[in-house]
């Protein structure tokens, strides 16, 4: 049965999983037409005092809404509206739009705009997607002070529908302050990246969130119904009753609070009692309560550098970087927490680096690369780490790994610290584990070497793939070409269990394959026994290896690595995988099957 119009589909880029189900709220870009209107020589100063007003009063709202975000989420997160404070304190903006006024003899309103597109514009120019989303950051601020300058009211989001799914341009993070997140079921948002303040905000409450969504808004009326599957990045307005039926078990919840409370204390094997180690993983240190009611065993992946996005003008401090990491510990003893060192060319500016010179950093100066070069904040880090094993088992991660000599430079500066420490009476277990990420295909060739050098390792699918594919999943003209089944990945990743078996080094996956649980049954059945995923995908993957038995999925996971095409790959395992484990799991396959090529969606002459 229709719902009244045919269903249309948009396409974005998943930043928080999940499916919901609701009426659309079409959010109108707040694009202001801002006239330079000449002010005299004798009213400048009263157009800055009017200007300083403004910027008290977005100081004073922005304050209160810090207030409301805490007791929603968590101090954790409400931090991320001090990237806003910090911005509306920042003297170099505040003089610029000042001696704008004076300089220019121009009107306040003016002024914010030259001097907020200054700054968003030199962001935008840098490839660095950290610093693109800081530019996302001025622009929340500028809008906040052009209304407060003009006495607008901003948008008030307290009569929000109960089934809302926010459709826009852009959000900012302090409407999650704002809003009545109950009434929330999902985003999905023209502009905006994974690294966005919003973005990481939707995944830490848990709403389901597409961005990047290309030219769809113009396709949308607030009261449309729309279901936003963002597990597959797909929005569709007017779904048919087929679609809503299809995702019907997802919308149920696998993960309700009986199935998370259940799961906390159940470990995970085969049927044939295999044990698997399910772990999470992490960006936010809130996360590891989430982590321990979905019942992981330890963060199998802490991505450190969501610590460093709340500051945007110097790296976190020792101490503080030692109380996140201890809470974490604490949190999950007695699991360990694996801490990946920074992974990106987060503090440029501290580390003396100019991201404009990077024109590719994906393959720049990023991960161990900038550890090695800006030592001090990698020994910081160490530090802080080290010092956290006493709080509970820590472990190590040294990111974007590619040869021995990185390995051993690294290990090196652990070494001094760990003896500084023991020097100064430090308590704890300073000789934590050490591991490295598998995400380079220089890795992965010569890994019997680089398993000698360390005590575990982790494989980071999503860049495992990107690097041996050369495909940038982000770009949509080449995104299709992004397939973790393609046969060349499969053979690395058996490679790499079977190194790790032969050295009986722990061997661990930790990109998104391991939230699928078709992926799963496969992993398991080439040699993998540690899986840290999303923590809210281990419910499922506990029930489905559970049913599943290890002769089984080694027979699946060898017939895999002979079929010769990704497309091929999906097929068998979408076929065969819900009769090994006894489970309905359909709404699973449409992520393994690869969008058409260019190609096949165009006609042949």
């Amino acid at each position: 049965m229709s719902l009244g119009k045919p269903e249309t589909s948009f396409r974005g880029n998943c930043v928080s999983p999940g499916v919901a189900v609701g009426r659309a709220l079409k959010l109108d870009s707040h694009n202001r037409f801002i006239l330079k209107t000449p002010v005299a020589d004798a009213d400048l100063e009263a157009e800055v005092q009017r200007f300083r007003l403004a910027l008290q009063l977005s100081r004073e709202q922005l304050e209160n809404l810090k207030i409301r975000l805490e007791e929603k989420v968590g101090k954790d997160h409400s931090v991320i509206l001090d990237a806003h404070l910090l911005m509306l304190e920042d003297p170099s903006l505040l003089a610029a739009i000042e001696g704008i006024v004076r300089d220019s003899h121009a009107n306040a309103e003016w002024a914010v705009r030259e001097a907020a597109d200054r700054v968003r514009f030199a962001y935008e120019a840098l490839e660095d997607e950290y610093f693109r989303e800081r530019g996302r950051d001025i622009e929340y601020v500028a809008e906040r002070l052009l209304a407060n300058l003009s006495g607008d009211k901003l948008f008030s989001w307290d009569a929000l529908p109960d089934d809302t799914i926010i459709l826009a341009h852009d959000l900012s993070p302090s409407s999650f302050a704002s809003m009545d997140l109950r009434k929330v079921r999902g985003v999905a948002l023209e502009s905006g990246g994974r690294n966005s303040h919003t973005a990481i905000l939707a995944r830490s409450l848990r709403i389901p969130a597409i961005m990047e969504i290309r030219d769809f808004l113009h396709s949308v009326k607030t009261g449309d119904p729309a279901l936003l599957n963002a597990d597959e990045g797909v929005l569709t307005l007017w779904p048919s009753e087929a679609r809503r039926d299809a995702v019907s078990l997802r919308l149920a919840g696998s993960c309700n609070d009986e199935l998370l409370s259940s799961s906390a204390s159940t470990s995970t094997a085969t049927v044939d009692g295999v044990a698997v180690s399910l772990r999470a993983n992490a960006e936010l240190p809130h996360e590891a309560a989430i982590a321990r009611k979905c019942g992981a065993e330890g963060i199998g992946l802490f991505r450190s550098e969501f610590v460093f996005f709340a500051h945007p003008h110097a790296p976190p401090g020792i101490e503080e970087q030692f109380e996140i990491y201890s809470m974490l510990a604490r949190e999950m003893r007695p699991y360990a927490v694996s801490v990946r060192t920074l992974d990106a060319g987060i503090d440029r500016r501290g580390a003396r680096v100019d991201p404009a010179s990077e024109p590719n950093p994906s393959m720049g100066l990023r991960g161990i690369r900038l550890s090695l070069v800006s030592r001090k904040l990698f020994a910081a880090q160490v530090e802080a780490i080290l010092r956290a094993s006493q709080a509970g088992p820590i472990e190590i991660v040294i990111p974007m790994v590619s040869s021995l000599e990185e390995i051993r430079e690294a290990r090196a500066v652990i070494s001094r610290v760990q003896s500084r420490l023991e020097t100064a009476m430090v308590p704890g277990d300073l000789h934590v584990p050490v591991g490295v990420m598998i995400e380079v295909p220089a890795a992965v060739l010569t890994l019997e070497l680089i398993a000698r050098e360390v005590d575990f390792l982790c494989v980071g699918t999503n860049d495992l793939v990107q690097y041996l594919l050369a495909v940038d999943r982000d770009n949509p003209q080449v995104a299709h070409l992004f397939q973790p089944l393609h046969p060349s990945v499969l053979q690395c990743l058996q490679r790499i269990a079977d190194v790790a078996a032969e050295q009986e080094k722990p061997a661990r996956i930790c990109g998104e394959v391991s939230s699928n649980p078709l992926l799963a049954v496969l992993l398991i059945g080439m040699g993998f026994r540690q899986l840290s995923m999303n923590p809210f995908a281990i419910p499922l993957i506990r029930k489905t290896i559970g049913r599943v038995r290890l002769g089984d999925a080694e027979k699946l996971a060898r017939t895999a690595l002979q079929i010769t095409t990704a497309r091929e790959t999906a097929e068998y395992l979408i076929r065969c995988v819900p009769s090994l484990v006894g489970l309905e799991l359909g709404e699973y396959a449409a992520e393994l099957r690869s969008p058409l090529t260019p190609w096949e969606r165009e006609p042949g002459p």
